[in-house]
């Protein structure tokens, strides 16, 4: 095989881009990357790496001119930037396979609520965005000639992710939705709820009110998500479609949101 230069193959994703776009949009990655050691929450497996064999490896073993090099992983359906199946949550739910991929992708806005901050682990400091919060946020979306409309998937920008991964704050010490917040959201007919933290429950509340709001009106969300500042308060295609894994969860997505 012909390794293809750094330079080159750097040069191919815009104009790739350009061509597929005709370069009129814009695609903003939404993904944090996948590696060993990588944060994760508590409650499930750690990621693990490791080579299957390498390019000498393959051609001594097979005898062939060229090799191939492998690696192997063993990754939570809940690992990194990641999108969860109903079943997950409600032992009455669907899993992955039985899930229509409209949940996953389609149109989308993102609201702001960075004013919503954890500041200590008291109740009242721990960062709980609101159905007054998630009003607040959909004031600012309208001032940009943006409304939240039935069917849409929301992702919330708390402005922590990106300041705070890997860092242990990022698992340990995020903000969330109450159940007000959550709720006020899936009224409105949102399909997937997505966040830019750990979770979209705050990271000390085990009642997970986002999770059982969820839960309540069968929709689905998305977590760990980067770079949400660069789409606040703007309407975008989002795509995070997960692996088609018989009876998943959850899965990792590479989430990508394409704005005109």
């Amino acid at each position: 095989m012909t390794a293809i230069p750094i330079a080159d193959s750097e040069l191919q994703v815009p104009t790739l881009g350009a061509h597929l776009l005709d370069g009129r949009r814009t695609i903003v990655d939404l993904t944090r990357p996948i590696y060993e050691g990588m944060p994760m929450w508590f409650g499930h497996q750690e990621t693990k790496i490791v080579v299957h064999q390498t390019h000498e490896e393959f051609k001594e073993k097979f005898g062939t001119h060229d090799g191939f090099h492998a690696r192997d992983l063993l990754i939570s359906e809940h690992a990194g930037t990641h999108t969860d199946a109903t079943f997950e949550y409600d032992p009455d739910g669907k899993t992955l396979d039985a899930i229509p991929l409209t949940y996953y992708y389609g149109s989308a806005v993102c609201i702001d609520l960075s004013h919503v901050q954890f500041q200590s682990p008291d109740p009242e400091q721990q960062g709980y965005a609101s159905i007054d919060d998630v009003k607040i946020a959909e004031a600012k979306l309208a001032e940009a000639g943006e409304q939240i409309r039935p069917g849409d998937i929301v992702l919330a920008w708390f402005d922590y992710g990106d300041r705070w991964f890997p860092q242990p704050k990022y698992i340990d010490e995020n903000p969330g939705f109450d159940w007000s917040g959550a709720e006020y959201l899936a009224e409105k007919g949102v399909v997937n709820l997505g966040t830019d933290c750990n979770a979209i429950d705050n990271s000390l509340d085990n009642s997970f009110p986002g999770h059982m709001v969820c839960k309540k009106y069968g929709i689905v969300n998305t977590e760990h998500l980067a770079n949400l500042g660069q789409v606040v308060n703007k309407r975008f295609e989002f795509f995070g479609l997960p692996l088609n894994i018989l009876g998943g969860t959850g899965s990792p997505i590479r989430a990508v949101a394409i704005l005109d």
